[in-house]
């Protein structure tokens, strides 16, 4: 809250408040309309992917508790320096379900890691055909989107080999196996070891099920792409609502992507700051410099501070009713 007041504070600084507001009046509300549907089908999406996923891992479960994963997911990710939050608090709720952690944890490193591939699949295909537009702006805006992009690569290829690399999970747990031999304050060292050691058995066979099926890579990876698409149109008709008509669609999310991309970088919740510099530097091209702030506060609205809302409200009602119903049964 502190970051997003200081950010908004030195943004709107000797701007004209009256003429923000006079153009958000002015927008096409149909249009607005849309980018809400757009919004909950995103998140509808992203329940869905849980639910399916969750459902080959032979641990079948409510949309509405698929929904209840999601906002704890978005809700954490947005309050947490580089989305980094979401699904440590996401595993342990799959936990209260019943769900072991070997199963939660190769849940959302499987998450993270199609999320990444869609990510990256999506920007290549818009950097190929508006390549040469969206890295015209030139600075350290290219810098932020080049070093974002081959981040998301490297994460890709780590997550592919802490899911699919038996090597790299052994040297982890000789690594883990060292650290608890030479913890003094650990007592039963064996029983623990005994312990993690078979969590990584368990964790490696439940890998091999993503292997064995690859029809899962598939649908998901069809499920997050869509969900990505979503997100990035949002920002098209947000465009359109300020009666803009003079670049595409799928130019307005190649450059949409690029801000994803680079905001990522930022170690701040949400990417504050680092969002809404980017927004404005490519809205100053896209909106025009009369409608480049109105532009990005409308879209941060829309694809950041509703999707933190909701998933609060709904990450509270789902880790609250829970809570309700254990009470009851005891």
């Amino acid at each position: 809250m502190v970051l997003v007041g200081l950010t908004y504070f030195f943004v709107l600084r000797g701007c004209d408040i009256n003429l923000i507001i006079e153009s958000f009046k002015s927008t096409n509300k149909t249009y607005l309309f849309l980018t809400f549907l757009t919004m909950f089908v995103y998140v509808f999406l992203g329940a869905l992917f849980i639910k399916r996923l969750l459902g080959h891992f032979n641990y079948p479960i409510k949309l509405s508790t698929a929904y209840g994963y999601l906002f704890t997911e978005i809700y954490f990710s947005s309050i947490t320096p580089s989305y980094i939050g979401g699904q440590p608090v996401q595993v342990l709720e799959m936990k209260k379900e019943d769900i072991p952690y070997e199963i939660s944890s190769v849940a959302v490193l499987f998450n993270s890691m199609i999320n990444r591939i869609a990510l990256v699949l999506v920007a290549t295909i818009l950097f190929i055909f508006f390549g040469r537009e969206v890295f015209a702006l030139k600075g350290i805006y290219n810098v932020l989107v080049i070093l974002g992009y081959l981040t998301a690569i490297m994460v890709i290829c780590i997550f592919c080999s802490l899911i699919y690399s038996e090597k790299v999970t052994k040297i982890l747990l000789k690594i883990a196996f060292y650290i608890i031999d030479h913890l003094k304050f650990i007592k039963n060292k064996k029983e623990l070891k005994e312990n993690l050691d078979q969590a990584v058995k368990n964790y490696q066979a439940c890998s091999k099920i993503t292997k064995n099926k690859p029809m899962i890579l598939i649908e998901s990876l069809i499920i997050l792409v869509f969900q990505r698409l979503c997100l990035l149109f949002a920002s098209y008709t947000v465009y359109r609502a300020f009666g803009l008509n003079q670049y595409g669609a799928f130019l307005i999310m190649a450059f949409q992507i690029c801000v994803n991309l680079g905001s990522d970088l930022m170690p701040t919740p949400g990417g504050v700051i680092a969002n809404e510099g980017l927004l404005l530097f490519v809205n100053n091209l896209l909106y025009g410099e009369t409608l480049a702030l109105s532009g990005m506060l409308m879209l941060r609205c829309f694809n950041f501070y509703f999707l933190v809302l909701i998933s609060a409200i709904g990450y509270f009602i789902f880790h609250y009713r829970k809570k309700y119903q254990k009470s009851l049964k005891n």
